[in-house]
């Protein structure tokens, strides 16, 4: 864990990990570009579509023009309540992004430490904490061709726990120390 192959592996995983596409709120000068934008798309589409469009469908397509027209004339209203709204709460939008973005990154940060070791440690302690309580004498029956706890409690176990019940406490013990003499000296 401290070649510098380790430490390669590792920051290539913390980056691929990283939050991407973090959220970004619009203006609300941008939400109404792209309504405009959208709007005239929508009738530029539905005009092609009535040119090629049979008589039967024609009235459809005319019907679809119409509401694109519509909602190109709603996007170009400087009185556009949708917008107006948009405007009005868009500090609050804003803050609760960023506040969401930096939560993000602190919990991707508290996951991938710059320093690789605490990562490590991070891992050690989950191993210590998934066997701390393993009861190596827990009754098995075999039920369809298949051991299962006795205790229903155990069946609800991690696959974690489970395999290292099934390593044995002649295995887990020896680990513990070792894990936890590991773990004491990454600081």
């Amino acid at each position: 864990v401290i070649s510098g192959g380790f430490v390669t592996e590792y920051t290539a995983m913390k980056e691929r990990n990283k939050p991407g596409g973090l959220q970004k709120a619009e203006t609300p000068a941008e939400l109404r570009a792209n309504m405009i934008k959208q709007g005239k798309e929508f009738v530029q589409n539905a005009e092609a579509l009535i040119k090629k469009a049979t008589p039967e469908t024609k009235p459809m397509f005319e019907e679809s023009l119409k509401a694109a027209k519509q909602n190109l004339k709603d996007a170009e209203d400087p009185e556009n309540k949708h917008i107006k709204a948009y405007t009005k709460n868009y500090e609050i939008l804003q803050k609760a992004i960023e506040q969401s973005n930096e939560k993000m990154l602190k919990d991707w940060e508290a996951r991938y430490p710059t320093n690789h070791l605490l990562y490590v440690k991070i891992r050690l302690q989950q191993f210590l904490d998934e066997t701390s309580n393993i009861d190596f004498d827990a009754v098995l029956t075999e039920k369809n061709g298949k051991q299962l706890f006795v205790n229903p409690d155990y069946e609800r176990k991690s696959n974690r726990w489970k395999m290292a019940f099934r390593a044995g406490k002649e295995v887990i013990q020896p680990a513990r120390i070792f894990v936890q003499q590991w773990a004491d000296e990454i600081k």
